[in-house]
């Protein structure tokens, strides 16, 4: 598949000269300056819209701003790195020591052997439908994804697991649905937090099942000065939720700041700015 360009705002900050050439010279997903990283984190990369504001904040719980660097992508992408692999990104080739892991249960137990006592600090809002803006083929819900002339988008059954079986779920009561999707659907390659939403935006999609969170943040203002998406929300969707969960990586339990990350993200003060991006 082409590679597909969606006009995601950067967080690299005000003032900063970039090489930015769209489908080339920009990573979205590798967040942060490796070199002067005081904190490393990999994460579920879902999050993103998150982050910049809880480390804001955490620099505040310590007294001063803290260089992190972080990576969002799919769990079963940052794996190697906890196996003492690179990670690489077009010729970048990064050798990281991540002292925070922060992902779902399921994953957490996959590598139970890398980590230190998982915590769960957040769940999401459920699933919900993302359709093109002013929802050109009048989906009303799961129901009309079963017409001729709906195409599907939807994260890989194969890559992403954990969020490919939560969009399931929460279709699930919809009698050939699933069969259609696993049949029919446009799936992601790599990143579907990147890739799926493009997939709409671009019009070889009409609909993709997608985290409440991602279709709140398409929408806001302090991201977006125009709407990306609509999105159509249905009961079945509100109740599947996802966990998210945080770790120390094994060798770090000493490292002042990952230890101070976990507490922090256990505090109600993270559980507001959550809340303010939609989870």
């Amino acid at each position: 598949m082409e590679c597909l360009y969606l006009p995601w705002p950067l967080d690299t900050g005000a003032g900063q000269e970039g090489v930015f050439l769209p489908g080339s010279n920009v990573v979205y997903d590798f967040h942060g300056d490796p070199c002067r990283a005081e904190l490393t984190i990999v994460m579920e990369g879902n999050q993103f819209m998150v982050i910049p504001e809880v480390i804001e904040a955490f620099g505040q719980e310590v007294g001063r701003k803290v260089e992190v660097f972080y990576v969002t992508l799919p769990p079963p992408r940052f794996r190697p790195v906890l196996e003492g692999k690179p990670l690489a990104v077009g010729n970048l080739v990064l050798h990281l020591e991540p002292e925070i892991v922060m992902a779902p249960p399921e994953f957490m137990a996959k590598v139970e052997e890398k980590v230190v006592s998982p915590e769960t600090f957040m769940e999401n809002r459920g699933v919900v439908l993302v359709v093109k803006r002013g929802n050109p083929k009048g989906i009303k819900g799961p129901e009309d994804l079963l017409r001729e002339d709906v195409r599907i988008a939807i994260s890989n059954p194969k890559t992403e697991v954990n969020s490919f079986k939560s969009y399931i779920e929460a279709l699930s009561h919809v009698p050939g649905l699933k069969e259609k999707i696993e049949k029919e659907a446009l799936k992601s390659q790599v990143i579907h937090h990147r890739e799926v939403p493009a997939m709409v935006y671009h019009d070889l999609a009409d609909v993709a099942p997608l985290y409440f969170h991602f279709a709140y943040y398409y929408q806001n203002p302090r991201f977006f000065p125009e709407p990306l998406f609509d999105y159509i929300t249905f009961p079945e969707g509100e109740t599947a939720r996802s966990r998210y969960q945080v770790a120390l990586r094994k060798g770090a339990e000493d490292h002042p700041l990952a230890r101070a990350w976990k507490d922090f993200l256990l505090t109600e003060k993270v559980k507001e700015i959550y809340a303010r991006h939609g989870f």
